[in-house]
């Protein structure tokens, strides 16, 4: 059967379309944060809404597809690996980090995350160091020099601190990346999974606010901010269904591509929202990591 016509073709550049759409929401966390915080809801509280919101929306999706969120011990700790590190931890570093910083430097970490993802196989002998890919992590923490000069990529040199801190974001993306892999539930159906983790992650955003005294009940006085939140649970679900359908149809290989689209659309979105202006040394780092990235993804074998 000839897939050269209109059919063929939509189905040929489907997964190049869902990987620019994935890119494009996942780049406006940041912004999204953002225009949360600055309006009085705390980092926990918008993880916590947010995640709720999105395990809620894909539960109903298991639901229609019969698929029941399994309960098992392994299943569990999954759960609450990946929603307290992966999630919880990076989330709401993010959304305490653009506080501070611009939504562009916030942006650009998310590039550091397979750097460290390697990195940490390598510390647990997942994966065996190669010159390439070693070469690649020296670059990419070349690039994260250039990221945190007080003089270039910071509003300013007081903030070198947070700047730092704020790698705690894709470290908590490169721990969720490794444990997803060592400690997924065998069969386990991904959406299944997707929302476990998500209200995983809303327990723990949770407890956090309770202890903190900083829970945002959004029944009272619903406005702007409350569409805002909401509307970021619908995209925080939205994605992980486009994350998973990109697997399918293109693997997850192709997948890795889409932090570099987060990146700039991240850098886009603080300019477009905030009127952020974006520093020379900043889209330095930014080529610099992304060559990084590259040689650690080149250097990579093939599997069977």
């Amino acid at each position: 059967m000839n897939n050269s016509g209109p059919v063929g073709g939509a189905i040929k550049w489907l997964p190049l379309i869902l990987l620019l759409v994935l890119g494009a929401i996942w780049g406006g966390n940041p912004s999204f944060s953002k225009a949360l915080v600055i309006s009085g809801i705390s980092p926990g509280s918008v993880v916590f809404w947010q995640t709720l919101g999105a395990g809620v929306l894909l539960s109903i999706i298991c639901i229609a597809r019969r698929t029941p969120i399994r309960i098992g011990r392994r299943a569990i700790i999954y759960y609450l690996v990946i929603g307290v590190i992966g999630i919880d931890l990076a989330y709401i570093m993010v959304v305490f980090s653009v506080q501070h910083l611009t939504v562009g430097y916030v942006s650009v970490l998310v590039l550091f995350s397979p750097l460290l993802t390697y990195v940490f196989a390598i510390l647990l002998r997942i994966e065996r160091i190669n010159l390439l890919r070693g070469l690649g992590i020296l670059v990419g923490f070349a690039g994260a020099g250039v990221l945190v000069i007080p003089e270039g990529s910071l509003p300013s040199p007081d903030l070198l601190g947070i700047a730092l801190l704020a790698f705690i974001v894709p470290a908590g993306y490169a721990t969720a990346n490794i444990f997803a892999e060592w400690g997924r539930p065998a069969n386990a159906d991904n959406v299944s999974l997707a929302a476990g983790t998500m209200f995983a992650a809303a327990g723990g955003a949770l407890i956090v606010t309770l202890i903190d005294g900083s829970f945002h009940p959004v029944w009272v006085d619903f406005a702007q901010r409350e569409v805002i939140l909401f509307a970021f649970s619908l995209a925080t679900a939205v994605a992980f269904l486009i994350f998973y359908l990109i697997v399918a149809l293109a693997g997850a290989v192709y997948l890795g591509q889409v932090g570099y689209i987060v990146t700039l659309a991240g850098v886009g979105w603080g300019v477009l929202f905030f009127g952020e202006s974006v520093p020379v040394w900043l889209w330095v780092a930014i080529a610099i990591v992304a060559v990084g990235v590259g040689m650690v993804n080149l250097g990579k074998k093939k599997p069977a």
